[in-house]
């Protein structure tokens, strides 16, 4: 399309990695955050406040990048507010299933939910196998699998994986142990724990093609309509037994339509200070802007809340020139400094929105220019006198000020043409 211009992207999604990234933009707060959540899986949590001037600093940008980085040992779980400012136990749990629920490349349906489901099974059965509450003619031989390839030893889809079969067969019985060692093992209450026992093994036990597998398990999760206590509980349990197995961080963004309501703010920091608190190995990101932060946050917590909102605190900085050229030259290689000095400093600000957005405008402005100047001149008539002018044309302040930007935005004429954009 005749508008497309390198800096037409002005928001990012959490959880899909940045197409442009300038290195030195953010950089310590990246090393900050980066190195708070980059420990082992059996340390203890922690809440981290990353908090920004304004909105359009790159916190999203931030997160996707340590997303992307940590993604192989951690789960990262955006939490989305309902109705702009709710977010409950009922929600997450929502937001923790759609996440996990997400397909894995190449494996004929299984999503990551089916191999969290393995998994966990697997080390609930190993200490049953061990001390011969469940009998194995070869005992060594089938722990080394519970621990080594859990996913494949419980994969219930395959005839031949005995264990898994076993377990089909015996789950009415064997359902309850399951149940019991692994609450042992998370410190959880034992009811909620039978609950997602009994979900994750029928639904990892359904076949692969059965369309309503999916729908069954959050039906279930909600059938009855449970009590926000009920709820809480089952949270706590699912977030609890997953993170036996992976670093699970709860991302809070996008918290915009929080700004004007200061009792859903309270009671969103209480359930994640509460979440916190319960999940002995749980991160939770607090991604916020300073206005709302002063506007609907501070006013209403307590210093305690404050405290465990704030274990570890990242500030996104301005940017400086250094980082702004760099920015731009995400953009627009080679030109970062030359489109810079063109620019309003005064209205795109230091954070990288406003700085991307004012970079727009002026690319539009080239391009409107390209499009003037490549009209025909108008045909003189026999007077000597064009069709659209009948005297002679004076050079007017304005007319030289077009001129001078004409000639400062060759620089953008070139790069459009190097890449082949003066065609679109």
């Amino acid at each position: 399309m005749a508008n497309e211009h390198p800096f037409e992207m002005l928001f990012e999604t959490l959880g899909r990695l940045p197409s442009a990234h300038a290195e030195p933009v953010n950089r310590r707060a990246y090393e900050i955050l980066h190195g708070a959540l980059s420990v082992p899986l059996e340390k203890t949590g922690r809440c981290i406040l990353l908090r920004a001037p304004r909105a359009g600093h790159g916190k999203t940008h931030l997160l996707s990048r340590i997303e992307h980085q940590l993604g192989a040992s951690h789960e990262f779980i955006p939490l989305h507010p309902a109705f702009g400012s709710q977010i409950e136990a009922a929600t997450v749990i929502d937001d923790a299933l759609r996440h996990l629920l997400r397909p894995l490349p190449a494996a004929g349906g299984l999503c990551v939910l089916d191999t969290v489901a393995r998994r966990l099974f697997a080390s609930a059965l190993q200490p049953l196998v061990v001390s011969g509450e469940v009998p194995s003619q070869d005992r060594e031989g089938a722990i080394t699998a519970l621990r080594t390839r859990p996913v494949k030893t419980f994969d219930f889809h395959d005839p031949t994986a005995v264990t898994a079969q076993w377990t089909h067969e015996n789950f009415e019985v064997l359902g309850h142990r399951l149940s019991a060692e692994l609450a042992q093992n998370c410190n959880l209450p034992l009811c909620d724990v039978v609950f997602w026992v009994d979900a994750l093994f029928h639904f990892a036990a359904a076949p692969l093609e059965n369309p309503v597998r999916l729908r069954t398990l959050t039906e279930t999760v909600h059938a009855g309509n449970p009590t926000p206590a009920v709820m809480m509980g089952r949270l706590e349990a699912l977030i609890g037994m997953l993170s036996q197995l992976v670093r699970v961080v709860l991302v809070a963004d996008e918290l915009e339509g929080f700004s004007t309501d200061e009792p859903a703010a309270l009671r969103l920091a209480a359930f994640l200070a509460t979440l916190r608190h319960s999940i002995q190995r749980l991160d939770v990101i607090l991604s916020i802007n300073q206005d709302v932060w002063e506007n609907a946050f501070a006013p209403r917590l307590s210093n305690g809340l404050v405290d465990r909102l704030s274990e570890v605190v990242v500030e996104i900085a301005p940017l400086t020139e250094e980082e702004m050229v760099a920015l731009l030259e995400s953009r627009v290689p080679g030109l970062g400094a030359s489109v810079l000095s063109r620019l309003d400093r005064a209205t795109a600000g230091t954070h990288a929105r406003g700085l991307i957005n004012a970079a727009g405008i002026a690319w539009l402005k080239a391009s409107a220019m390209d499009a003037q100047s490549s009209k025909p001149a108008a045909t003189p008539d026999p007077s000597g006198q064009t069709e659209a002018d009948t005297s002679s044309p004076q050079k007017t302040p304005e007319t030289l000020k077009t001129q001078d930007t004409a000639r400062a935005d060759d620089l953008l004429r070139q790069f459009r043409t190097q890449y082949g954009l003066d065609q679109v």
